[in-house]
């Protein structure tokens, strides 16, 4: 008895979604299918923050988030990747503070773009992770088209531990300036653990940010030192999609939520930009050693105010939008 197989047959993208934006972007949206793209990219579990989100001039397609609540930006693109799509990518990560994942997502890439990929992967720092995906549509017979997703370009970590060790080699250790803010840090992280603080961050941390995640997508509390401008802060950041609604939510109640802080705020809605944050800075240098208990005492107070102050508080909101969605 001859088994009878069926051929895997190619169909014409524009076949099943005629158009890039219309069709293609708002079906990847949809929860299976960021299901099957996950799957396919080992993300775990993804969630829409929203699709069309404006960034400055342009709009990412799909403004996404993992479980750990960093971001992660998808750029669709029907035919030959091109170098629009590409500087999209890069100045959406110029203006990023803190982890991101970009998915580029296309029919076909060309080879300066896979090695462009290639190239972000090694060269940036932690945090950032770049995926080159070619999509297709295959039937076998009369069947319904099935997506595939191919990955052609992505984060491999022998890559990244070999360009770190030729960097050794060829360049010596990480910076002065990223070294100094890895030993902050580690020493802030260290007075935090032995004051019994609700906050924590496990990560290497080789610049000016320190963010802590409070368990919902998109929302941070998080303290910077700026060497360069001398200069302490602590925040609430918000990345969410809808993050200028969550902000201006919060605003609406600024009068209250400054007295119970027990001081003025910099509310910084951060207009062109896919987040927004309340603020509370002091000038101090984090590179006078002499001077970090200090500056850590302020900045564990300021953190745990504003955690009192606005924790629960963001929480009703996202949930009564979330609610408000269903």
């Amino acid at each position: 008895m001859t088994l009878q197989l069926g051929r895997l047959t190619p169909v014409n993208l524009r076949e099943v979604w005629r158009h890039e934006a219309n069709e293609f972007t708002p079906w990847l949206a949809l929860p299976d299918n960021m299901a099957l793209l996950a799957e396919t990219l080992g993300l775990g579990e993804l969630s829409v923050q929203g699709t069309e989100v404006p960034v400055g001039n342009f709009k990412i397609d799909i403004l996404a988030q993992n479980l750990e609540g960093d971001v992660v930006v998808i750029e669709n693109q029907f035919g030959a990747t091109d170098h629009t799509h590409l500087g999209q990518i890069m100045t959406y990560v110029a203006g990023r503070e803190g982890a991101a994942t970009v998915i580029w997502i296309a029919e076909s890439f060309r080879e300066e773009h896979r090695a462009a990929i290639d190239w972000l992967n090694a060269s940036t720092i932690e945090g950032f992770n770049f995926f080159a995906v070619e999509i297709e549509a295959l039937r076998i017979g009369d069947s319904l088209p099935a997506p595939r997703f191919n990955i052609v370009g992505k984060p491999n970590e022998f890559t990244r531990d070999v360009t770190r060790t030729t960097r050794q080699v060829n360049q010596g250790p990480r910076s002065e300036l990223q070294q100094s803010y890895f030993q902050y840090w580690s020493e802030f992280k260290e007075y935090l653990a032995a004051n019994n603080s609700k906050f924590s961050n496990d990560r290497d941390l080789y610049d000016y940010w320190c963010g802590f995640r409070i368990g919902r997508s998109g929302i941070q509390f998080a303290a910077t030192a700026s060497i360069r401008d001398k200069l302490l802060c602590t925040q609430l950041y918000i990345s969410r999609s809808d993050n200028k609604a969550t902000y201006r939510a919060l605003e609406r109640d600024k009068a209250k939520i400054e007295r119970e802080f027990g001081g003025a705020l910099e509310w910084e809605e951060l207009p062109g930009r896919t987040a927004s944050r309340i603020a509370v800075y002091k000038n101090s240098d984090p590179a006078i050693n002499s001077d970090r208990p200090q500056q850590f005492a302020w900045m564990s107070q300021n953190l745990d105010q504003l955690r009192r102050v606005f924790l629960e508080r963001v929480k009703n909101i996202i949930d009564e939008v979330e609610t408000a969605d269903e």
